[in-house]
């Protein structure tokens, strides 16, 4: 057996106990946790771009992670299940942070031809996004309001980069519809 086997027998050990209501729960729960402390955090800046942030969201995900600990199955990796909330918790996050309603034209990377009667156009998104589908005011925050990558969108989103180009595509074909 070698240093991992024992390692993730006693990670499946200790969620057991955990389980099983045992009286020192919170202390079980830090020895299950304390490995995944660091990886949590940095995986949080990955993927949010923002320290002060990525500390309060892994304190969120560790409340989750100790009310939803007691339903979990041994299916899959600990460290997969752990991985599936984190990207949760900051996809939550990144959707609530960039729901903004304005935003400069200009930023559109040339939805609109700009000249002088509209360089300084600002569009009301209150008005214009909910007139896009979910999917394209999704991917519209995303890339102008978070600045993300494609690479990024793709990942946060969980779809192929071609899907989030198409998708991309489509939802400023949309959007240049309604602001013309």
């Amino acid at each position: 057996m070698n240093i991992y086997d024992e390692n993730q027998c006693k990670e499946c050990h200790l969620i057991s106990v955990f389980q099983c209501d045992h009286h020192d729960k919170n202390e079980v729960f830090h020895q299950i946790m304390q490995p995944y402390l660091t990886l949590l955090y940095k995986r949080c800046i990955y993927k949010i771009k923002d320290r002060i942030a990525a500390e309060d969201l892994v304190q969120d995900i560790l409340i989750r992670v100790y009310k939803a600990l007691p339903s979990y199955r041994h299916d899959d990796l600990f460290k997969t299940w752990l991985y599936t909330i984190t990207d949760n918790v900051c996809y939550t996050y990144l959707k609530r942070k960039y729901n903004n309603n304005m935003v400069a034209v200009k930023t559109l990377d040339n939805l609109v031809v700009v000249n002088e009667s509209n360089l300084n156009l600002e569009i009301d998104f209150n008005k214009i996004i909910p007139r896009l589908s979910e999917n394209e005011q999704e991917i519209i925050k995303l890339r102008f309001y978070n600045d993300l990558s494609l690479d990024e969108i793709s990942h946060i989103l969980r779809i192929t980069m071609s899907a989030c180009k198409m998708r991309l595509y489509r939802a400023l074909q949309s959007l240049s519809l309604l602001i013309i």
